[in-house]
């Protein structure tokens, strides 16, 4: 039977991301539930190789995972950390409607206000998760604007209280999928997601050989992939990719 890891959580000033300590710690045997939070980021990351604006007054967390699952599906982790933390978010902004951007962000208010990034190595995953607790700058060509949970009126929430609470359901959920598979946490992603049914841009590729694919949001695929329907009726899977909304829902 899978069972939740014990959470041991360690708190730092200021360190290059919570990620990189957590990959030191991994290398040195430390256990699934090892978690590092850090006051501020001098080399936060992102997805795609992007920065991570990580400056005092967010919550930047890593946690060291080690499923004993296939290395092909580790991917579906990053869906159930997305889960975990809008939940907690979602705690906090009762009034709010909390939803989903593929693969992994948690938008709200028409703003971005955490990122996800699941790195796997060496039969370890560690997951780095941001949010935005006090206002964060406008970041110049962002394709969704920043928004903290202080301005949304969240005057309470600390970083220590955040990244307990989601990292002990993030542990929750691993164990559930490790358990269960991606099906329950396929179904719950789209209950949350903020674009089903929208008309969208995929910019996929990387630097400097960028390629847009536009259609319609139709679905979550087993794997994970984003599902568009394009303007011929052909479906386009997506895996891996930056949306842009292109139309109203």
């Amino acid at each position: 039977m899978t069972v939740p890891a014990v959470l041991s959580l360690t708190s730092i000033d200021v360190a290059t991301s919570s990620s990189d300590l957590a990959w030191q710690a991994a290398a040195e045997g430390a256990p699934a539930g090892t978690a590092f939070l850090v006051g501020e980021q001098t080399a936060g990351r992102g997805r795609r190789g992007t920065g991570w604006s990580s400056a005092r007054g967010g919550m930047y967390l890593s946690v060291i995972l080690r499923p004993q699952a296939d290395a092909s599906t580790l991917w579906g982790l990053s869906f159930v950390a997305a889960l975990a933390i809008r939940k907690t978010i979602a705690e906090r902004l009762p009034d709010q409607e909390v939803g989903l951007k593929w693969p992994n962000d948690v938008v709200v208010a028409g703003g971005k206000i955490c990122g996800l990034l699941l790195e796997a190595r060496d039969g370890a995953v560690v997951i780095g998760t941001g949010v935005n607790i006090a206002p964060v700058p406008a970041v110049p060509g962002a394709r969704r604007p920043a928004i903290s949970l202080r301005d949304l009126g969240d005057a309470a929430a600390t970083p220590t209280m955040l990244a307990e609470a989601y990292a002990t359901r993030l542990l929750a959920g691993a164990a559930s999928w490790e358990r269960d598979g991606f099906s329950a946490v396929r179904l719950e992603w789209l209950r949350h997601c903020a674009h089903i049914g929208a008309r969208m841009k995929v910019i996929t590729g990387g630097a400097g050989s960028d390629v847009a694919v536009e259609g319609d949001f139709v679905d979550l695929g087993t794997d994970g992939a984003l599902v568009l329907r394009d303007d011929k009726g052909a479906e386009r899977r997506i895996t891996t990719g930056d949306v842009e909304l292109t139309g109203r829902l």
